[in-house]
């Protein structure tokens, strides 16, 4: 079936084809086109479901309504729900602005896979582009910065800048993690200072500032250990040893709450209560029915939060607004970087539930 044309609603609407084009573009009533013939305008298009080719209006309005989502490759697991999360997101965000998103996945460094991000990049007609900067990209900064297109960066964890953005909207990793620690039985409250010891379960990459706070309150007796995947029998297997070697072990935090089980089933086969001899920290509650039913204590993940204040943040310096315009409730806007480059953070935020000993008020 062949696409309708704006020449077969005319025909059905009994108009001319620059009286669909000024109805259906918004505005009829500007011109003083009479409603009734407005109406039949937009029923012969419905009825021909007509589509309006989005490349062609582009091109007259001189802009674009096509937001491309740009993220680097991350690891199978634990990251599918934060993909999922981020993704999801922003299309809807997106969508609900009257955009259109183009997500683009970076899967390595290989020169093919840059050279199908570039080449969609340099010929696709884009509003703006949402740069996801937590995983390290081999080229897009030097590309991006030679577009003339509006960037907004994003980062799930602390940083900074990268000098080609408009803005930056970065997660506080530590925000939730100090909460939790200065409600802990475990933290002395006069001195801020951990009593036993501290342990980190880090995954592959550790490139995350999570561990802060629980290094600078336990100080020497505070220990991270990466290890080389995010399974729960990977955890297991190392707090089991861990627990076993060092009776002194109070706390153990870790990188993501899928490494969860495997710590709690090693303290269960040493007959170690939770959180009585240990307590146990997660970080993310992406999987809230699996956490709930460990009872783990864990930290939030803003996901949802950071990239709805990106969408905001693109969408105001593409129609001429300060980038960090009325962005997101939940979002503190920071002195400026050096360069200039305006910086919103996301906070994190403690999901109390039970496997870290918790104060008594």
């Amino acid at each position: 079936m062949e696409r309708a044309t704006r020449a077969d609603v005319a025909r059905a609407a009994g108009v001319a084809p620059s009286t669909v084009s000024l109805v259906l573009n918004g505005r009829g009533r500007d011109v003083k086109i009479a409603p009734a013939t407005i109406d039949r305008v937009k029923q012969a298009a419905r009825k021909l479901n007509y589509i309006p080719n989005a490349a062609a209006r582009s091109l007259r309005r001189g802009k674009s309504h096509l937001i491309a989502l740009l993220m680097a490759e991350l690891p199978d697991d634990p990251f599918v729900p934060v993909v999922h999360t981020v993704l999801t997101t922003a299309m809807i965000d997106i969508q609900r602005h009257g955009y259109l998103l183009l997500p683009l996945f970076q899967s390595g460094d290989g020169a093919s896979d840059a050279e199908v991000i570039r080449g969609v990049l340099g010929d696709t007609q884009l509003a703006g582009i949402i740069r996801e900067t937590t995983s390290a990209e081999a080229f897009t900064s030097r590309l991006l910065a030679n577009l003339g297109i509006p960037v907004v960066a994003m980062s799930m964890i602390e940083a900074n800048p990268t000098g080609s953005e408009s803005s930056l909207i970065r997660i506080d990793e530590g925000a939730g993690v100090r909460d939790v620690l200065s409600d802990c039985a475990l933290v002395d409250p006069s001195t801020g200072t951990g009593s036993g010891r501290a342990v980190f379960l880090a995954g592959p990459n550790t490139n995350h500032a999570r561990q802060n706070p629980i290094a600078r309150m336990f100080g020497t007796r505070f220990t991270m250990y990466s290890l080389p995947d995010w399974e729960p029998t990977t955890a297991y297997q190392a707090a089991l040893r861990l627990l076993d070697e060092d009776p002194s072990i109070s706390l153990i935090a870790l990188a993501d709450d899928s490494q969860a089980p495997g710590v709690f089933q090693a303290a269960a086969d040493l007959d170690l209560s939770v959180p009585g001899d240990l307590s146990i920290l997660g970080f993310g509650n992406q999987d809230h029915r699996s956490a709930s039913a460990l009872g783990l204590t864990t930290v939030e993940w803003p996901l949802k939060d950071m990239t709805e204040a990106a969408v905001s943040s693109i969408i105001n310096v593409i129609e001429g607004r300060s980038p960090m315009t009325d962005i997101h409730p939940q979002a503190s806007i920071d002195e400026e970087a050096p360069d200039g480059t305006p910086i919103a953070t996301i906070p994190t935020r403690p999901v109390w539930r039970s496997s870290v000993a918790r104060r008594t008020p």
